[in-house]
């Protein structure tokens, strides 16, 4: 006959309560109420059938019942805290924390994610989209991708991917007016994104057309700009590396033939010195080949004239 075990959480306030010898500190320790906590013995001393605490005025004591049970059931709950903690340690083990851009990765790193799970089924990646640049040494993190120029101070930063720029815009843009040279665009709205305010000056600058006409119309992330470019708001200066599927499916077209390479580039940034953990070593060089594999394929489709941009 299976004896009915009482309810964990009933046993697991008992057990803080008396060894903190108050509800109080029990509640606090377990962050919910002062009643939560006494409800809750009071179910355990119901199901038991004994009374486990001397409850006074401003202070509890156990029982002899109480101390017995206290007695026998900590050492249950350390176990019980010690196999979980070592099972969330296996599973630290075997997991890769990668903070990078949100755009970066819709567009380009979750597409290609199946292909590094086939290949490597026990390793769990944990993605952190954000915006700006991480610190690293704050943080649980294993590696970042970040945008800049690879001047992180104490990190190892290795350039992932370069990128570059042209203009895109939806088909139905190029319906109000000629589209034919860079000097054109003065006549369309531009769109740009608020962490990048230098592309469009850059751009412009490399065609030979001094500062772009006017302030664009800002976005915060890669994918709200080539969404509000695809919904006829205007003309957006694109990332090669995270345009691509707009471009695939046509909502976004390129109406002009030819690109800018950036000065800032995408770099995979660990902490100096890099020990990487095994399941992170694997990650980081599948990184490395798929960056270098899909640069090769851009580069054969197509000649493109580009105008390449000094660094500053």
């Amino acid at each position: 006959m299976t004896v009915r075990l009482p309810p964990f959480k009933a046993i697991e306030a008992f057990i803080v309560a008396g060894q903190a010898g108050s509800f109080t500190g029990a509640a606090s320790t377990l962050h919910i109420t002062v009643p939560a906590v006494s409800r809750r013995i009071q179910a355990l001393e119901t199901e038991l059938g004994v009374r486990l605490f001397h409850r006074e005025a401003r202070r509890i004591t156990l029982t002899q019942s109480g101390e017995t049970y206290l007695v026998r059931l900590a050492p249950a709950l350390e176990a019980i805290r010690g196999a979980s903690e070592r099972i969330r340690g296996e599973s630290r083990h075997n997991s890769v924390r990668l903070s990078l851009p949100s755009s970066f990765a819709a567009a380009w790193l979750i597409p290609r994610l199946p292909r590094f799970h086939a290949q490597h089924p026990d390793i769990q990646i944990d993605l952190r989209s954000r915006a700006g640049s991480v610190n690293l040494d704050e943080t649980d993190l294993d590696l970042s991708i970040q945008w800049g120029e690879g001047d992180w101070p104490m990190l190892r930063a290795e350039r992932l991917l370069e990128a570059e720029a042209f203009p895109v815009c939806s088909l139905a843009m190029l319906a109000r007016g000629a589209l034919r040279t860079a000097s054109d665009l003065g006549s369309f709205p531009l769109l740009g994104v608020s962490h990048a305010p230098e592309l469009w000056p850059e751009w412009f600058h490399a065609a030979g057309i001094g500062d772009p006409p006017g302030p664009p119309h800002i976005f915060d992330r890669f994918h709200l700009l080539y969404q509000a470019a695809a919904s006829g708001l205007g003309i957006a200066l694109a990332q090669d590396v995270t345009v691509e599927p707009y471009l695939e499916d046509d909502r976004l077209i390129r109406p002009l033939g030819f690109s800018v390479k950036l000065a800032k580039s995408y770099y995979l940034v660990t902490r100096a010195p890099a020990e990487l953990r095994r399941p992170v070593a694997r990650f980081h060089k599948w990184l490395i080949m798929e960056a270098h594999a899909w640069r090769n394929a851009v580069s054969r489709v197509g000649e493109r004239s580009r105008m390449p941009i000094p660094a500053a």
